[in-house]
């Protein structure tokens, strides 16, 4: 590893940190390696990080630290559904975590969006209301504590004959929001391109590829819009942004009529000396009576391109903390730009839709868990402890009996490793348990009392 100082600052370069998630306790968990090639600890925000990636061998909704160890892994098995869009969000007072789950269907999903309490217990299910297909993946934006913001991609029987499709049967897909209240299910807002924005807005041709669809049917209606993000701000109008029409669009929130438009073949705002296409993740950041301010990740930008998906979080202190889409990375640059932080996830084929950083407490239901092993009675004892999404546990406290008692005697006190802590003790103990202490040392929770066995665990 190479490290270097100016003055009091820190600065960490190449390829470090790497994290081979070795859970000789866990093989439940598989969760992806992620390598961390930069981090000014001096100036990176604190928090942890929040992904989703898909593509990879088991899919899921994770939470790092900024030195690539795992904190969390909400995997659930399936390797058939995706997760999109992990982040802390605000639910009925208090900080919850939220995450879209259900399966794609070419560059669409079906699904819900998922509330889970900081215990790790689910709290809220949200689907689509009204009767129209099951949420997308594109938006999960929870606003005024109970009320949250989702897409749907809705077919709808549409004349494509000027377009090069059918007059009769023919199929568009429709760019849906809705405003849901997540306590009741009730829509109280819904909006649709089609009623609003003509297909010849668009720049991706009828029939480009399987994606975009040919609009012969309802399962391969033409996507004209690609609807990828909905903001609202505090005079209740929305912000939203087409990637097919390269345009982001200012909503009003009390007929669903287009305001201005923003890029696109009809902008109502001239752009100087700047264009975007292809944009994701468009934001309110400020508003007055004469100016707007808004952030968008624009995928056809020069630097790390990402063709596809991507996101900017602007955090308190004016940071931006930006997820790379197409490519696994993330990254967070000072208000001027520098970077302080760079991380990707070593299986290339993976994809990440948003990343986030965010403070987070977890303080899961679940028991620490422990495995112990020894070659043979009366040889050493190693053991393997973890916490999947513990954020408090500073320190680890081993317990174990011994050949000649089976009384439990405290062993060792190790620091908190990453995700997993190792302790290994030259004498054999047959039993033992682990305790979990805070910073301050309070206990937080035992590890269940665990046999040592001679079985060698498996290493992945």
């Amino acid at each position: 590893m190479d490290v270097f100082s100016i003055g009091s600052y820190r600065f960490w370069f190449g390829l470090i940190l790497r994290v081979r998630l070795i859970l000789n306790q866990r093989p439940d968990i598989r969760a992806p390696v992620m390598e961390v090639t930069l981090n000014n600890d001096a100036f990176v925000t604190p928090g942890y990080i929040f992904i989703a990636p898909y593509e990879t061998e088991l899919p899921g909704p994770y939470i790092y630290d900024s030195g690539g160890n795992l904190v969390w892994s909400g995997a659930d098995g399936s390797t058939s559904e995706l997760f999109h869009d992990l982040q802390v969000c605000p639910y009925e007072g208090f900080d919850h975590l939220c995450y879209f789950q259900g399966n794609q269907i070419e560059g669409y999903a079906r699904g819900r969006s998922i509330i889970l309490n900081n215990d790790y217990e689910q709290v809220a299910t949200v689907q689509s209301g009204d009767g129209l297909t099951l949420s997308d993946m594109h938006e999960l934006n929870i606003i005024d504590d109970t009320l949250i913001l989702i897409a749907i991609y809705q077919p709808r029987p549409y004349d494509l004959q000027a377009y090069g499709g059918p007059a009769v049967n023919g199929w568009a897909m429709d760019g849906v929001f809705q405003e849901i209240n997540i306590t009741t299910g009730e829509v109280l807002f819904q909006w649709g391109s089609l009623e609003h924005v003509p297909l010849s807005d668009t720049y991706t041709p009828l029939g480009l590829n399987p994606v975009v669809g040919d609009g012969t049917s309802n399962a391969t209606a033409w996507d004209y819009f690609h609807l990828n993000s909905i903001d609202k701000n505090d005079d209740g109008d929305y912000l939203v942004s087409s990637r097919h029409t390269s345009c982001i669009y200012k909503i009003s929130g009390q007929d669903g009529s287009i305001q201005w438009r923003l890029g696109g073949k009809n902008s109502s705002i001239q752009l100087l000396d700047y264009n975007f296409s292809a944009q994701h993740d468009a934001r309110f950041l400020e508003e007055n009576d004469t100016v707007t301010i808004i952030s968008l990740f624009d995928n056809a930008s020069n630097g790390l391109l990402s063709t596809s998906q991507g996101n900017l979080q602007l955090l308190s202190n004016q940071h931006a903390f930006i997820g790379w889409g197409a490519h696994p990375a993330v990254s967070e640059h000072t208000s001027d730009g520098t970077p302080v932080f760079f991380a990707t996830l070593t299986d290339p084929q993976s994809m990440n839709y948003r990343a986030f950083r965010f403070n987070w407490t977890g303080e899961p239901t679940d028991d620490p868990a422990l495995r112990t092993y020894a070659a043979a009675p009366g040889s050493a004892t190693t053991f393997w402890v973890s916490w999947n999404g513990d954020t408090e546990a500073a320190s680890w406290m081993f317990y174990g009996t011994t050949s000649d008692s089976d009384q439990f005697m405290l062993l060792a006190k190790a620091d908190r490793q990453g995700f997993q802590t190792t302790y290994t003790s030259t004498n054999y103990h047959p039993q033992a348990y682990a305790e979990a202490l805070s910073s301050d040392g309070t206990a937080l929770r035992n590890s269940s009392v665990v046999n040592t066995t001679s079985s060698p665990p498996s290493v992945d």
